[in-house]
């Protein structure tokens, strides 16, 4: 009888591990980054915003419509300048910005912080608590295109592409369909040059892209009302399950190597939303191998993680201390 029972316990005891066994073979592991950044990137290009049309992400408020804290829930601009290429914060990212540097008693938000840091003995180290999971970035690039008075003009752009971890250069002119054209009606004539078509330069619609017209009184790096703002590359930096994913897009609709992995309704903003799909992407929780900025020169073949953590430090020369926002924000921009 013993026996049995110490039979019946054992057996009782296996099929309990089986089963755990098999739960966890069945519990999902963690994502890989490329994936969990075409997932996580799906909210914030959808529209978003006073704007009709507009990505969330670009609607996110910047550093300067943050600061001062007192009245940042009173800031909700009803014209956003869409071209401004500074760091957004959405509003997790944008209320941890608007705490206090850490729980010690009497530490101000961190806009007033620099102070009381620097008085601190011992200085500390990284904020506390830390950025929320849930906490984004973002930053959008954009190339701005004038209407030609001529419609068999059109722009021609150095597209910069990943190919493996070399960036190399694609050459296209943006022309612009008919339609588009026509809904430039209320700015007036068109003033733009253009340039003509070029052997060895492909033409591309502006509709294989996503653009924003210009309005009245928008101007952008030349281009006034009815010109064209077209997204060449942007960036979105996920704060996820405790760590930050950092990830950057550009426009690339024919990079298979970048482009693996996104999911089929993949989609955003805009008249077009499929046309999200035609940027290519890639991602890292870590600071090593190349997640490039592919329209800045000098973040070009290297890891905008590693960048940022160089950057996000503010340093002691005395004694060889930092102060880091968890390795995203920059204290000498948020400690003014």
């Amino acid at each position: 009888m013993m026996r049995r029972r110490l039979l019946g316990g054992v057996a009782a005891s296996l099929i309990g591990l089986s089963v755990v066994i098999r739960m966890f073979s069945q519990t999902p592991g963690p994502k890989a980054p490329r994936q969990a950044s075409w997932e996580l990137a799906r909210d914030a290009i959808k529209d978003g915003g006073p704007r009709p049309g507009i990505p969330d992400f670009v609607n996110w408020l910047t550093a300067r419509e943050i600061y001062p804290c007192e009245d940042t829930l009173r800031k909700s601009p009803a014209v956003r300048d869409l071209f401004d290429e500074s760091f957004h914060y959405n509003p997790k990212a944008a209320a941890r910005l608007c705490g206090p540097l850490t729980l010690a008693p009497g530490a101000p938000p961190m806009d007033r912080a620099l102070g009381f840091w620097e008085r601190s003995n011992p200085r500390l180290s990284a904020i506390d608590p830390p950025f929320p999971s849930g906490a984004q970035l973002s930053a959008a690039f954009w190339n701005p295109v004038r209407l030609p008075v001529d419609p068999n003009q059109g722009k021609v752009v150095e597209l910069p592409v990943r190919s493996g971890d070399r960036t190399i250069t694609r050459r296209i002119r943006i022309t612009i369909p008919e339609q588009a054209r026509a809904g430039s009606a209320p700015c007036g004539p068109p003033k733009g040059q253009g340039e003509p078509a070029t052997a060895g330069v492909q033409d591309v619609s502006l509709d294989d892209f996503f653009w924003v017209r210009l309005n009245r009184g928008e101007r952008y790096n030349g281009a006034s009302c009815g010109d064209f703002a077209v997204l060449v590359a942007f960036h979105l930096v996920h704060k996820d399950q405790g760590r930050w994913l950092w990830t950057t897009f550009w426009w690339d609709p024919e990079s298979q190597e970048f482009g693996a992995g996104r999911p089929r309704d993949f989609q955003g903003a805009g008249d077009r939303p499929r046309v999200w799909a035609k940027y290519a992407m890639d991602a890292s929780f870590d600071s090593t191998g190349t997640i490039f900025n592919p329209w800045r020169v000098e973040e070009r073949g290297s890891n905008c993680a590693q960048c940022h953590a160089e950057v996000t430090v503010y340093p002691d020369r005395a004694a060889a201390q930092t102060i880091s926002f968890d390795s995203v924000t920059a204290a000498r921009a948020h400690f003014k």
